[in-house]
């Protein structure tokens, strides 16, 4: 890996090098953090600093902006949930008034719509980790509901919250009879996240804010441990404290950034979302901005994570389509699509063999 010509052909003395190259370095590393496109021209710049400059303070930044690089070329995101490595999966959970809504062609509300989805595949993992009498530990899940309050809705290990749902209630559900055509049967759904019944603003900036709070306890707890995965799950742009919605977006994007620099040896922290507004159209896993034209659309897109490699297979598994810079969002997304982005974020609990 070459030096970088900057630094060899316009440095006007020692001093002038230092103070511009130190800045420039941690710049493109900030960069790098934010946009893994560019870790290559970071690690260029690292190595034209380290060589020039000696200095104990200087080395020491160095140091870290280096420590920094190294965790985004080595980290893949491809850790398996298992009982000694446990995941963390975050659910955050739009309960504005418009989530009573009714959300077009599914003869439900947005807010029934979206916890029937959750319980769903609360249940899909706790009985993918199953072992005996018992699910494994293999992951914590906790649900984070947000209108103007900020809340837990339910949080616990797989086994703890196998034995405590709120209740069980009985829906349909077709399944193979065996000679090549379907029938229709009853089973037992628990229930551990109810729909709202009153009208409410949305803090989806407080829910990031518990959301990062958990990640980073987390993860400062488990080094060595999957990053964790965040999963919203909206119908519009945050609004708080009667502010401008665009005031909301900004600082909400902030945060969102925040949180997607965390990062362990495994990688950085992911977040996904999904939109339940069919307003704009469908539009799944989009790679660029102008793919979708909505501004609410766009503002998810824009605190989203882009589908890291060792995520695909999980996606292609899930029916949902992948390319180079993807972005892993929804937008208008029907209740089948709903949980195959909710099953593609845990995936790393959910494989079929590699568990213990």
């Amino acid at each position: 890996m070459g030096g970088c010509n900057y630094c060899t052909h316009h440095v006007v003395g020692y001093d002038i090098y230092i103070g511009v190259g130190l800045s420039a370095l941690l710049g493109q590393t900030d960069r790098a953090m934010r946009e893994p496109q560019h870790v290559e021209r970071a690690q260029n710049w690292l190595h034209a600093f380290c060589v020039y400059a000696n200095e104990p303070k200087i080395k020491t930044s160095a140091i870290g902006a280096k420590r920094n690089i190294i965790s985004l070329t080595m980290a893949k995101n491809d850790k398996q949930w298992s009982s000694a490595t446990p995941g963390l999966l975050i659910i955050l959970l739009d309960q504005s008034g418009s989530m009573m809504e009714n959300y077009e062609n599914t003869g439900t509300t947005r807010t029934k719509y979206a916890t029937l989805a959750v319980n769903k595949v609360i249940d899909n993992i706790i009985q993918k980790n199953f072992d005996g009498d018992a699910p494994k530990n293999r992951c914590f899940i906790s649900v984070i509901g947000y209108n103007h309050n900020v809340r837990e809705l339910c949080s616990g290990w797989l086994k703890d919250l196998d034995a405590s749902p709120l209740r069980y209630e009985t829906l349909k559900k077709k399944q193979p009879d065996g000679v090549g055509g379907l029938v229709e049967v009853e089973v037992k759904q628990p229930v551990w996240v109810d729909p709202i019944d009153k009208d409410g603003a949305t803090n989806m900036l407080g829910a990031f804010q518990l959301a990062k709070e958990l990640a980073e306890k987390w993860m400062s707890d488990n080094v060595d441990g999957p990053a964790p995965v965040i999963i919203n799950i909206s119908d519009g742009v945050p609004y708080y404290e009667g502010k401008d919605p665009r005031e909301c977006m900004t600082e909400t994007v902030s945060l969102a950034n925040e949180i997607k620099n965390l990062s362990n040896n495994d990688g950085n922290v992911l977040i996904f979302n999904a939109q339940i507004d069919d307003a704009g159209g469908q539009v799944v896993f989009p790679s660029n901005r102008n793919e979708i034209s909505q501004e609410a659309a766009q503002f998810l897109f824009d605190i989203t994570s882009e589908v890291p490699d060792s995520y695909k297979a999980a996606a292609a598994k899930n029916e949902l389509p992948t390319k180079d810079g993807c972005r892993g969002c929804i937008f208008g997304a029907d209740s089948v699509q709903l949980i195959q982005l909710i099953d593609f974020g845990s995936s790393k609990g959910q494989g079929d063999k590699g568990l213990v």
